[in-house]
């Protein structure tokens, strides 16, 4: 049995890691990367403070030239986050039996539709898990803070290999740091898992 857990290596994708360890044991932590920018190594090093094996895999060039365009043309983020998070959830499903998405029940983007699973799981056999697909900020936060100790940094710091920040190293490379501010939300952060807590 492969279970795969797409890991930025952020606190939402390290607590679904921890919620999903009494059922699977073993698991791959994966993470997506555009290939302009080393954040996976963020990921990797949270990975292995989890105590999982890491692997990154690099998006297709056409992935990151569509997500591009989709960011400019659209002149904001959701649906090239969708876009790509869809990707990367389908080619896991691809490989594994079970795919754990640490996206939240706040989440507006990246999202799958209930529809999209189906479609999925259907086509694959396999079984999608979102194990925070119920629980809101607050409520992640505080389990989050007693597991791990984990960093909440600016985005455009490139604090852990999130698709947004991703996307947004990469539109600044192509069109410049004007473009990232007008399309993406300014005071923006993402969090990277430094360390696991040992919980008494």
């Amino acid at each position: 049995m492969k279970v795969s857990v797409l890991f930025s290596g952020g606190k939402d994708s390290g607590l679904s890691t921890i919620i999903m360890e009494p059922f699977f044991p073993e698991m791959e932590m994966v993470t997506f990367t555009f290939g302009v920018d080393d954040a996976w190594k963020v990921a990797e090093r949270a990975a292995e403070a989890l105590g999982h094996p890491h692997r990154a895999i690099r998006f297709p060039r056409e992935v990151l030239e569509t997500g591009l365009e989709m960011l400019h043309s659209h002149g904001y983020p959701n649906d090239a986050l969708n876009y790509v998070h869809s990707f990367a959830v389908e080619s896991l499903a691809k490989e594994s039996d079970y795919v754990v998405d640490g996206t939240r029940r706040d989440d507006r983007a990246p999202i799958m539709s209930p529809g999209a699973v189906r479609s999925l799981e259907d086509r694959y056999h396999m079984n999608y898990i979102r194990p925070l697909a119920g629980w809101g900020w607050k409520t992640i936060n505080e389990m989050a803070s007693r597991h791990m100790e984990f960093e909440v940094c600016p985005s455009d710091k490139y604090p852990a290999a999130d698709f947004e920040v991703g996307l947004r190293y990469a539109l600044a490379n192509q069109y410049g740091e004007s473009e990232v501010d007008r399309i993406f939300p300014s005071k923006h952060t993402h969090s990277r898992v430094v360390r696991r807590k040992r919980v008494e």
